[in-house]
């Protein structure tokens, strides 16, 4: 059991009657002037009143406050608020205002709580020894952290923390667009001890509006949305009074700006009126309508003095319906692939769409794809720059001139809504024994090489892409540019049973024939080779 002296309370004499404490026990003991104790009318026998002196300790505290760190021994001196601290004592922190008989704890002080839209206060708290009659704690530093709800979203600032070493820890609070009030609490990290302070904050008067950046700034027509690309968009706006600072609680009106005269599915916005938040935020929704346009959100709110203000949104596109069918284009990678054959060549077959004002389909559309000859990959989505790509096999069927057709729905030419399409053709060649001819060609100096390969069928047809004409010439001279054309897959051959090209050349010595060569090589690395003297 640890003795306790009764605080404000000065130890003197044997004769004076000294009220102590159990450390685990709230029953009061006294000591007479002979020395014994009493407890609950009953007298215990004891030593002496000096030896009891001896042993006495401090001890205390109440629910409230926390024990937080031993005083330890060797300080017997006076404390700021009253009370004698005690060697070995245990220091209760408490947090309040004032000190000693006039502490009151939990509450913060501050001489201003009633504060304008941007006004700043001063948040006073002590730090005090409960178990010393609420002196101040001045023999360590404490450090006191100050929080509160609009602090934390970034509507008022406070100091924090506060380190002293006074025992009193003093704070700056300033108000930017918190409103109506504000709850701050003091507290020591580890310590229950906190105190805490209610501020009522004007509400600013709204000023302006602002605009922030739309959810998107292109969406599609109604009827045409994806979710990669939808048909509406969140706009929003911020209402701030003259300081900046955002403004809770006004209504906001909303209208639109920009839509065509007369569409079939009007632009609309849900809501046409909402309040603004804690952050001054407002947004409506806007929802596309069936034509291309870009159209603006326009915000207002009423001012203080009965004006209105006004602000409106970033331009927002609305653009890209259906398809039209004069505005589908069908690609293919090669058109003259070598592929009689040998099973799994590969074409690449490519769509481009645009609507009936000339814009990209932009992702919000599905084509369809069939074949005459080989396999093709069935669908594939437009992109946001309205095309997609399909590979188209080599494999049985086997088809010289296979048909690739590309379905999808849109606008008719003729009018109305329907299927539209668009075809191409491939014609199939092969590396099989390609022959070449070479001969003077129709203008001064000019000499043509004729290169044909081999059907499935035995029949000459045109080589194909990536086939090369290699002109070399020995006493003379190659007066082209090229003297090495390659056969181009990026159309269909005007001759189907042959290429044709040319190169101009002379001899070198007018009394001695040059000789020119043309040596073809397919894809295949098959060769043809052929001579001519000039």
């Amino acid at each position: 059991m640890i003795f306790s002296k009764l605080p404000n309370k000065a130890v003197t004499t044997p004769e004076v009657a000294v009220l102590v404490q159990g450390m685990r026990s709230e029953k009061a003991f006294a000591v007479t002037k002979t020395g014994d104790i009493k407890m609950s009318g009953k007298f215990l026998a004891c030593a002496s009143a000096l030896s009891l002196a001896a042993l006495l300790a401090a001890c205390g505290g109440d629910g409230d406050s926390t024990p937080l760190v031993s005083a330890g021994g060797g300080n017997t001196g006076g404390s700021t608020g009253g009370g004698t601290t005690v060697p070995g004592q245990e220091t209760v922190i408490s947090l309040g205002k004032g000190t000693g008989s006039s502490f009151v704890q939990g509450q913060i002080e501050s001489n201003i709580t009633n504060l304008p839209p941007r006004g700043t206060t001063s948040l006073k708290v002590s730090v005090v020894d409960a178990a010393n009659g609420n002196a101040l704690v001045t023999d360590r530093d404490v450090e006191v952290s100050f929080r509160s709800g609009c602090s934390t979203n970034g509507t008022a600032t406070i100091v924090s923390p506060i380190i002293t070493g006074s025992g009193v820890a003093e704070t700056t609070y300033t108000a930017n667009g918190c409103a109506p009030d504000d709850t701050v609490t003091a507290s020591i990290d580890g310590a229950q001890a906190s105190a805490s302070i209610v501020l009522r904050i004007d509400s600013s008067d709204a000023d302006r509006i602002t605009s922030n950046a739309p959810e998107f700034t292109s969406i599609a027509p109604a009827g045409s949305g994806t979710s990669d690309r939808p048909s509406e968009s969140e706009v929003s706006f911020t209402v701030v009074d003259q300081a900046g600072d955002p403004v809770p609680g006004v209504t906001v009106s909303f209208r639109i700006t920009g839509d065509t005269a007369s569409p079939s599915i009007p632009v609309t916005i849900d809501p046409a009126e909402a309040t603004s938040n804690a952050a001054g935020q407002v947004s409506t929704l806007l929802i596309a309508g069936s034509d291309s346009t870009v159209v603006r959100v326009i915000a207002g709110i009423e001012k203080a003095d009965g004006g209105v203000s006004e602000t409106q949104s970033a331009p927002i596109a609305i653009n890209s319906t259906i398809p039209i069918e004069s505005g589908l284009t069908l690609a293919a990678s090669n058109f003259i692939p070598d592929a009689q054959f040998t099973a799994g060549v590969e074409v690449e077959f490519s769509i481009f769409a645009t609507d009936k004002n000339g814009q990209n389909v932009r992702g919000n559309t599905t084509i369809n794809f069939t074949t005459v000859g080989g396999s093709i990959t069935p669908e594939c989505p437009l992109s946001e720059d309205g095309t997609c790509t399909v590979i188209w096999r080599s494999q049985s069927p086997q088809e010289t001139k296979p048909l690739i057709t590309a379905t999808t729905i849109g606008e008719l030419t003729a009018g109305g809504v329907g299927t539209i399409s668009q075809s191409a053709e491939l014609f199939i060649s092969s590396s099989r024994n390609p022959t070449v001819a070479l001969s003077q060609g129709p203008r001064t100096d000019e000499y043509c090489a004729s290169v044909s390969v081999e059907d499935r069928n035995g029949a000459l047809i045109h080589p194909p892409a990536d086939t090369e004409v290699a002109f070399t010439i020995s006493d003379g001279e190659i007066l082209s540019a090229e003297t090495t054309k390659t056969v181009r897959g990026s159309f269909l051959p005007d001759d189907e049973t042959q290429f044709v090209t040319c190169v101009f050349a002379q001899r070198s010595d007018a009394a001695t024939p040059a000789r020119l060569t043309v040596t073809v090589t397919t894809p295949g690395d098959t060769l043809a080779e052929d001579l001519l003297n000039i």
